[in-house]
């Protein structure tokens, strides 16, 4: 047809398997240059996020962008990061596989949290922390990049004043970040419990079903050596009585 695609690729080369990005001002400095691309903007088509398995670090990255994409939507304090994975959950099972891809989540969304709300020289500093080179340059961009907002949230100019609001989303956030830690914890006691607990049923029906074993082996010896004592006592009855007979009548004749 004649159609061609010009595809571009991230690849976040220092992310370990199973595991988390050295810090969150890392992971939104790589995020953000993904945004600045315009690779997650609706006119380039849907956009192809994958891991190994699809569902740890392609599920960290899911779930942070779209509850910053929520943020910038609506009202930063209504946004319930635990129902959003949960609802992802239904379209990919097993987003997030480790308690700290999940709390590092919560980390990364309060971070850039306070980008969107207004704190235009955090971006900045995510690249110190990072580490990283500079963004690549606008010619290796698609021909239409996303502008992200920096100056307005719901038509209204928002600036550095609104510490409080962030004070108070940091405490939120974290105070959801250790529920879903002692969460994790309480799981996963309950978890080994239950494996104990599984651990010692089979144990006790290993016991029992040798025992079982046992007693069957030994009635069936029963059932093979029954017939054949029988018959030899019954054969020894004869010839103890025929035996007797014979001595006595042998006895009367000798007198």
């Amino acid at each position: 047809s004649g159609e061609s695609r010009m595809i571009f690729h991230f690849h976040y080369t220092t992310w370990p398997d199973f595991g988390v990005p050295e810090s969150p001002a890392s992971f939104l400095n790589f995020l953000f240059k993904v945004r600045e691309s315009g690779s997650l903007s609706p006119e380039h088509g849907p956009a192809v996020v994958h891991c190994s398995a699809g569902i740890g670090r392609s599920g960290t990255f899911s779930l942070v962008d779209t509850c910053l994409v929520l943020m910038e939507k609506k009202d930063p304090f209504s946004v319930d990061i635990k129902k959003v994975l949960l609802d992802m959950r239904k379209y990919r099972m097993g987003l997030i596989q480790t308690p700290d891809q999940l709390r590092f989540s919560y980390m990364a969304v309060i971070e850039g949290a306070k980008f969107i709300m207004g704190d235009s020289t955090i971006q900045k500093r995510w690249k110190e922390l990072s580490k990283e080179d500079q963004a690549p340059s606008s010619e290796q961009s698609p021909p239409h990049p996303t502008r992200i907002t920096t100056e307005k949230y719901n038509g209204n100019s928002i600036g550095l004043e609104n510490k409080d609001q962030m004070e108070k989303i940091n405490t939120d956030l974290s105070t959801k970040v250790q529920d879903i830690t002692d969460g994790n914890i309480e799981s996963t006691v309950r978890k080994r419990l239950r494996e104990d607990r599984k651990a010692n049923t089979a144990q006790k029906l290993q016991q029992m079903k040798q025992k079982l074993n046992e007693t069957e082996r030994k009635r069936k010896r029963w059932l093979y050596w029954k017939p054949i004592l029988t018959k030899i006592g019954f054969g020894t009855l004869i010839l103890v009585g025929a035996y007797s007979c014979w001595k006595m009548y042998f006895q009367e004749h000798s007198l």
